[in-house]
């Protein structure tokens, strides 16, 4: 006789809730955040997020229902307070994505008892994107760069959101340290495969928890001098200055990151101006520590 068939047994789990259905669909969209997830008088995160955040912020890990067989671990943080909390991540090196509730709760019950209250990510915040003046350094800038290369050249822009100032210049692998000593930028975007040369090791080891990583393709001067074009509202960006495809390749990855982060809403930038390198004085980071030189805002 062939072997009897084992008997079905149904899953005593609950199906996922429309809630956390919700929730999932933002998280995947928002790879590599945190997910602050509003409900009501607190952000809450879930699963991984929630698991690394707790330790960090010092709050108690919980749970909330289950998924595939296990507890979903969760922690939260109160709305009115949580600067301080995103200060400490944001420090340690995560990327926070603000969702909030885009609906009144009254609005969803009205479409049936178990509606969920409408949410989606309003910002990303990152270590170069921060505005809350609670959470930035009143005695230097908080600038955001970006460095894209070809052939052993390199473009690197910066930008202070805050000011709105944007900066471009041309650099031989050689000025690279002088040139990044000089900004200590809060975040670097950088193609992923210069993480991997060799002659820049060194260099990275010094700005590992600044260093964000990206696509080649974020770094295209042709997509670049597009997103610039639109965002100041140019044909050609001819009109601000004589740039470089390196230049405009990375002022193009400052610019897309900004839409990235602040949701399309970009921040009032300058048009890009050229650094006239002999406005300054380079000096390598370990001749600074030397001289303990402290940079103040202009």
């Amino acid at each position: 006789m062939p072997d009897a068939e084992p008997p079905y047994v149904q899953s005593s789990e609950p199906p996922i809730t429309p809630m956390m259905a919700q929730y999932l669909a933002l998280k995947e969209a928002n790879e590599g955040f945190l997910l602050f997830y509003r409900m009501g008088d607190f952000y809450e995160m879930f699963f991984d997020d929630a698991v690394q955040a707790a330790p960090v912020l010092n709050i108690a890990l919980t749970k909330r229902g289950r998924h595939g067989g296990e507890d979903i671990p969760m922690a939260g943080v109160p709305v009115k307070s949580h600067e301080a909390y995103l200060h400490k991540l944001i420090q340690k090196g995560f990327k926070v994505a603000i969702c909030e509730q885009t609906e009144d709760p009254a609005e969803a019950r009205k479409r049936g008892s178990k509606a969920v209250v409408a949410r989606d990510v309003v910002r990303r915040v990152t270590r170069g994107t921060l505005t809350e003046d609670s959470l930035l350094d009143a005695r230097r800038h908080n600038y955001l760069a970006a460095l894209a290369e070809a052939a052993g050249e390199y473009g690197l822009a910066w930008v202070d959101i805050s000011t709105g100032e944007l900066f471009v210049e041309t650099l031989e692998e050689a000025g690279l340290a002088a040139a990044l000593a000089r900004l200590e930028p809060n975040e670097l975007l950088l193609p992923e495969r210069l993480t991997a040369r060799e002659t820049l090791f060194e260099l990275w080891s010094e700005y590992k928890a600044a260093l964000t990583p990206l696509p080649a393709v974020k770094f295209d001067a042709a997509n670049g001098e597009r997103r610039l074009g639109k965002a100041f509202r140019v044909e050609s960006m001819d009109a601000f200055g004589n740039f470089s495809r390196l230049e405009l390749a990375a002022c193009g990855a400052v610019v897309d990151y900004l839409e990235l982060t602040q949701v399309e809403r970009l921040p009032r930038l300058d048009p890009p101006r050229c650094f006239a390198g002999t406005d300054a004085m380079e000096i390598d980071a370990a001749t600074g520590a030397v001289l303990e030189i402290e940079r103040e805002d202009d």
